[in-house]
């Protein structure tokens, strides 16, 4: 029987390098030779607290880029050599720190040709990606684009969409996204290190997050209240200030869970929560705020069937999507790269950009 390598929390607090068995693709399914893998705040809820795990070992890596292997029966849009950024969250056989990785043909999508773009910065685009489309045009229901770059300025185009936060990689997406879409009154909170990068991306007005005088800033510079926001940090101190230029009328989408503190890794004994505690919500009771929860964005059928098949590619191909700037992990062996991420990531080291470990020292 072929095994290979992963890397795993084997129990709470525990991380191991393991051999798990090299499986076939079934129908609708890619087997992937995995290059890079990034990590995310999610690893350490895993690996730290056993945060939403059903079952050890827990693979780690939410997202894998590499050449196909194999594919399965079903998948003809596919060939062997291909190659791919993954959204690896479907399971533990999906996950991307291994050395192959089994995934649903859904979550795959094929790096054109064209596209020149290295796989280790490929990787850092499918979750935060996935994410600051789900929350644009499911969540808040901002209307979808028939294309990218939109032909045609949506409704209230002009209207300030708050990205707070938006140094963070699904930041820098949602004002890509927003930008591709047509909207011209992008609202970014940032560390002011951030500033030029998030213009050059498609914000609009630009603030400092630690400045005391942010909320009269923000409300002065578009002429009123917040009508949208979207805080991709969610943390106690993040909410507080959004609630202060949200209007009482106003939509929040916040990306989950809900942290004590104020950051995107609260303190180790921090609690964190899938849906606004009552006790914790700053806001009046006539905003809406809306969790967004990536793992179920393939319960929207469009998004499940075109935007990691289509969409993705597309943007690529255009040279439309800019990656994350990488923070490659390739020293030591792969339990050492990993561990290295997951202290990075637990201290809040890390600032937009990715924590890339390589996986395949050959590629």
């Amino acid at each position: 029987m072929a095994t290979h390598t992963a890397i795993a929390a084997t129990s709470k607090g525990v991380l191991e390098a393991i051999q798990v068995k090299t499986e076939k693709p079934g129908r609708g399914e890619v087997l992937v030779k995995v290059a890079y893998s990034s990590m995310i705040a999610f690893d350490t809820y895993i690996t730290d607290l056993g945060y939403h795990v059903k079952e050890y070992p827990a693979v780690l890596g939410f997202n894998a880029s590499g050449t196909v292997a194999e594919v399965g029966l079903g998948v003809d849009d596919l060939a062997v050599g291909d190659r791919v950024t993954a959204f690896a969250y479907q399971s533990s056989k999906a996950r991307g720190m291994q050395q192959y990785a089994i995934l649903s043909r859904t979550v795959c999508a094929k790096i054109p040709d064209d596209a020149e773009i290295a796989l280790d910065a490929a990787v850092t685009i499918p979750d935060n990606f996935i994410t600051a489309f789900f929350t644009l045009f499911d969540n808040l229901e901002l209307p979808l684009p028939v294309s990218f770059p939109s032909d045609l300025a949506p409704p209230h185009a002009d209207t300030p969409i708050l990205v707070y936060g938006a140094g963070a990689t699904s930041g820098q997406y949602a004002i890509q996204l927003l930008k591709l879409a047509g909207y011209k009154n992008i609202v970014a909170t940032a560390s002011a290190r951030h500033h030029d990068n998030l213009r050059s991306l498609g914000a609009t007005h630009v603030f400092d997050y630690s400045d005391p005088n942010l909320a009269a800033g923000i409300l002065s510079a578009v002429g009123g209240s917040i009508q949208l926001a979207v805080d991709c940090v969610t943390a106690e101190g993040t909410l507080a200030i959004i609630s202060q230029v949200l209007s009482p009328n106003g939509t929040i989408a916040i990306l989950l869970p809900v942290k004590e503190g104020n950051a995107v890794r609260g303190a180790h004994d921090a609690q964190m929560y899938m849906e606004m505690p009552p006790h914790k919500n700053p806001f009046e009771s006539t905003v809406r705020i809306l969790g967004v929860q990536t793992f179920k964005y393939q319960k929207n059928e469009h998004l499940r069937d075109n935007l990691m098949q289509k969409i993705l590619p597309s943007l690529l191909s255009m040279k439309a999507i800019k990656p994350n700037r990488v923070r490659l992990l390739d020293q030591g062996d792969l339990k050492e790269r990993v561990e290295i991420g997951l202290d990075l990531l637990r201290n809040n080291k890390v600032s937009g950009e990715k924590v890339v470990v390589k996986i395949d020292d050959e590629a």
